[in-house]
């Protein structure tokens, strides 16, 4: 993942981190970008301000389903659908930042404060994918099925992100449509 905007401070932040080799050691930034270690605590005078400058980055560019996902889409069973696949297409592009951030998601402030930012912004998503239904068993399931661990069994068994996709978005859609009737 390459970030083109922001200093090549930040660009080598980004970098390093995604490399898995840095963290927050701005000495190792200092190294990937080229530049003395004064010029990166210049620009990031504690781990703290570099790790925020990476989840800037980060956020920017894992590009979180945001609420015009569901343009031109009319009923329930077309928001799930797109909700399914816009989902269902960010855990497969993030599943590598998930997995390299783990624990640090809950232990570092920084990336906790962003994690729950995502967390709200995802409850927005299906709040508006479900909007015009009272379907208590729907909301559950979408939750229980539109899920990163769901989606991973369904690629470890084998499906393709399309596969995968139809799958969920198939079954969630047709419990909107039945309790539409």
């Amino acid at each position: 993942m390459a970030r083109t905007g922001g200093t090549r401070q930040q660009r080598a932040a980004f970098g390093a981190v995604a490399d898995e080799s840095a963290g927050g050691d701005r000495n190792e930034v200092a190294r990937v970008a080229d530049v003395s270690p004064a010029t990166v605590i210049d620009h990031f005078a504690t781990p703290d301000l570099l790790l925020e400058a990476v989840v800037a980055g980060l956020m920017a560019d894992i590009r979180v389903p945001d609420r015009s996902v569901f343009a031109g889409t009319k009923s329930v069973a077309a928001r799930i659908r797109v909700l399914t696949a816009s989902m269902f297409a960010f855990y497969e592009r993030t599943s590598r930042w998930f997995d390299l951030l783990g624990a640090e998601l809950t232990e570092i402030p920084v990336l906790g404060r962003a994690e729950a930012d995502f967390r709200r912004s995802m409850r927005r998503r299906y709040a508006e994918a479900l909007a015009g239904t009272d379907d208590k068993v729907l909301a559950k399931t979408a939750a229980g099925l539109i899920h990163p661990a769901t989606f991973a069994a369904l690629r470890v068994a084998g499906l393709s992100l399309d596969e995968a996709t139809a799958v969920v978005a198939d079954s969630l859609a047709r419990r909107a449509r039945r309790r539409r009737r």
